[in-house]
């Protein structure tokens, strides 16, 4: 069975679902959520990033138990909106609006502009995968001939172009002085551990001290590994890179994202891994659909050299 654009949309409606029901945590509704989990996502970033952020959580936290029960809600009817067919369009409507709202005042832009952001913390921004995936399974009517993607907004080939970026961008994030400086990574996947399960925690730790020596030449291989995978799926097999690229990201979404906290009581979605995952899937080229168009382009072939008349 191929992943069909309504499937896409499916999953996607699950995880918003899952995102709105994480928001409706208690956590959520107390005034540390606003002070420590907003607010904090301006700190050690630039000025202009760093106010929005701040003056959006001091606007928040004096009723931040009403203002959550809306953002949870928001969540869950885009959800729901994703799983009846005839709603898809306003929901993913809807959820174009609240990625770049939460991306910008929640995420602040994944972190990118703080030096410290990678794939490995969920760079660059889990909510923006959410609208790219969006936006590739938006119906156009379009035939579905190449991959689920093929009949979104970007086409088969503007699919695989917002991966490469991505991907791309990811390993422009590895590469920056902070992130493979010694000590940097085996940090960040032991910090994630933080709050979390026995058994995700110690994952974590035997991880991060395992790696504590090798940590510069484990990111640098890291960040290759990201432009290939960007790069790959641009190529004649775009699979490969887009395979290759789910499998990182599962690998990254148990070390290093730890499943965005999502048993910790305070984390408010599963994170970047299963969006990365969820893009792979939507951009691969299935056997099928691939030989039916090289089935055609022979079929074509052959008919231009039949003569005229005959």
């Amino acid at each position: 069975m191929k992943p069909s654009q309504r499937l896409i949309q499916i999953v996607l409606g699950v995880i918003w679902l899952v995102d709105g029901i994480l928001q409706f945590q208690p956590y959520m509704f107390t005034k540390s959520f606003a002070t420590d989990v907003l607010a904090g996502a301006g700190q050690g970033q630039p000025a202009f990033v760093a106010h929005p952020v701040t003056a959006m959580a001091q606007f928040l936290t004096p009723h931040i138990a009403f203002w959550n029960a809306i953002f949870a809600t928001i969540q869950v009817l885009i959800g729901i909106g994703l799983l009846v067919r005839r709603t898809v369009k306003p929901a993913l409507a809807v959820s174009f609006g609240w990625v770049i709202g939460v991306w910008w005042f929640a995420e602040a832009f994944g972190q990118m502009f703080s030096g410290s952001a990678t794939i490995l913390n969920g760079a660059p921004g889990a909510v923006l995968l959410y609208g790219l995936v969006g936006a590739l399974v938006w119906p156009t009517g379009q035939p579905e001939n190449i991959s689920a993607s093929a009949s979104g907004l970007a086409g088969d080939m503007g699919g695989r172009i917002i991966w490469a970026v991505l991907w791309i961008l990811d390993a422009v994030l590895q590469f920056l002085p902070a992130n493979h400086a010694k000590g940097a990574l085996s940090s960040a996947i032991t910090g994630a551990a933080s709050g979390e399960p026995g058994i995700l925690a110690s994952i974590s730790d035997h991880v991060g001290h395992a790696i504590k020596g090798f940590g510069p030449e484990i990111a640098i291989i890291l960040g290759i590994a990201e432009v290939l995978i960007g790069l790959g799926a641009l190529g004649k097999r775009p699979n490969i890179a887009l395979m290759a690229g789910a499998v990182l990201a599962l690998l990254v979404w148990v070390v290093g994202q730890d499943l965005g906290g999502i048993f910790t009581g305070q984390g408010t979605d599963p994170n970047a891994g299963p969006l990365y995952m969820l893009l792979a899937l939507t951009c691969y080229q299935w056997p099928d659909t691939v030989s039916e168009r090289l089935s055609l382009r022979v079929r074509e072939r052959s008919v231009d050299r039949v003569p005229a008349g005959a």
